[in-house]
């Protein structure tokens, strides 16, 4: 060896027995530094490679030519004035995109709905369309989306808990489905805002600060509406609007309007020219972090046989996450019913209230279980029942 190169490999050992470490040790170490500097280069390297050629990957993966989500959900009830048979939902949707900005998509719903009361025949699988139709979207810096075929309802944030997978509780927004008594002998029962998915016609534009939306339909929003089912109206125009402002992250508010005839003439023969509706309401969201909490009243204006007649519905829900596995949901819901009125004689207003607290895990990514405490007043009931409710949920998306 060299005589330099052993001088300087003994003046090393000698500074590394002035620290207390014994030579082995200092050579050790400056090894160690050597393969860090080699490591920090490589990963520098392949972080490089990585940026180069992720754009290229992540284009192809962002298409899917074909995509379907699939909810099954069976809730059992126990308690006041509730059967004790159990219900099941399946809800099934799905998209095939036709190009860079079109896609069609579909979604059938089936039910075998619990006996209405504990002493009542279980009635039989009931099958409907709730969605069906063509979209087109072009992104940008003001988005834009045109839906055309059968519509989820724009008025309103109650329907986008219809899912049960989405919803928070195990019950449902009732007070879109329970029909308000009758507050006019000359027209057929409705309700405040309905869970409808009509034939029509939407657009909707949206940025980060606002959105807008406006469609016209075949029914209005106090009739439930779907493909199948046994009880739709009479189809005529029914224009529908709304709009929101997002002023920070997490925070929304929002509007809803419709208007048009709530019944035609061959639904209420007495009635020449059938009767219209104005609907108006309010929305909210709020989240923060593992919070999140929403929103909304709706005021439902009804012309009459005797001039014209007010419901309203609300509710206030929130969510909080407590872990990966476990969250916690609570929903105050509400409506209030017109009185009936039939020449001088008024009646009295009848309100519907529902109250559920939920509890809930993730067993896995698709498998959620929850378990509920739910108390409601019915429109013409005296008392409120209390009840106890489980759910089992499953989730799967297929591509």
């Amino acid at each position: 060896m060299p005589r330099k190169c052993r001088e300087r490999r003994e003046s090393r050992a000698r500074r590394g027995d002035r620290r207390g470490e014994p030579s082995g040790v200092a050579v050790w170490r400056t090894q160690l530094k050597n393969l860090a500097r080699l490591s920090a280069i490589s990963a520098i390297s392949a972080a490089s490679a990585a940026v180069v050629l992720a754009p290229q990957n992540a284009t192809a993966q962002q298409i899917d030519r074909f995509t379907a989500d699939s909810v099954i959900a069976i809730d059992t009830f126990g308690g006041e004035n509730v059967s004790g048979r159990p219900q099941m939902v399946v809800d099934v949707s799905a998209g095939v995109r036709l190009g860079a900005n079109w896609q069609v998509y579909f979604r059938p719903w089936f039910r075998k709905a619990r006996p209405s009361t504990p002493t009542a025949a279980a009635p039989p699988w009931d099958a409907q369309l709730y969605q069906a139709g063509l979209r087109y979207e072009r992104p940008g810096n003001v988005a834009v989306r045109v839906d055309a075929g059968q519509l989820v309802s724009p008025v309103g944030l109650g329907m986008m808990d219809w899912r049960p997978n989405l919803n928070p509780t195990i019950v449902p927004h009732l007070s879109n489905v329970v029909p308000m008594p009758v507050f006019d002998p000359t027209v057929p029962r409705q309700v405040p805002i309905a869970q409808a998915y009509p034939l029509g016609t939407q657009v909707t534009l949206s940025n980060t600060i606002w959105d807008a939306r406006t469609a016209v339909v075949n029914s209005a929003p106090t009739h439930a509406w779907a493909v199948g089912a046994d009880n739709n109206p009479g189809p005529t125009p029914v224009l529908e609007a709304g709009g929101g402002i997002t002023p920070i992250v997490g925070l929304r508010f929002g509007l809803s309007l419709a208007h048009g005839k709530y019944v035609t003439k061959e639904d209420a023969p007495r009635t020449p020219d059938g009767r219209s509706m104005t609907l108006i309401g309010g929305e909210a969201e709020y989240a923060l972090r593992y919070t999140k909490l929403s929103g909304e009243f709706e005021r439902t204006q009804f012309e009459t046989s005797t001039g014209t007649a007010i419901a309203s519905e609300y509710f206030v829900q929130g969510v909080q996450t407590i872990s990966a596995r476990w969250f916690g949901a609570g929903r105050y819901e509400g409506a209030s019913a017109p009185p009936l009125a039939v020449g001088p004689v008024v009646g009295r207003r009848t309100q519907l209230r529902m109250l559920e607290g939920t509890a809930g895990f993730r067993v896995t990514p698709a498998i959620t279980i929850r378990s509920s405490y739910y108390a409601r007043h019915s429109y013409t009931s005296a008392q409120w029942d209390r009840q106890v409710g489980v759910s089992l949920v499953w989730t799967q998306r297929w591509r």
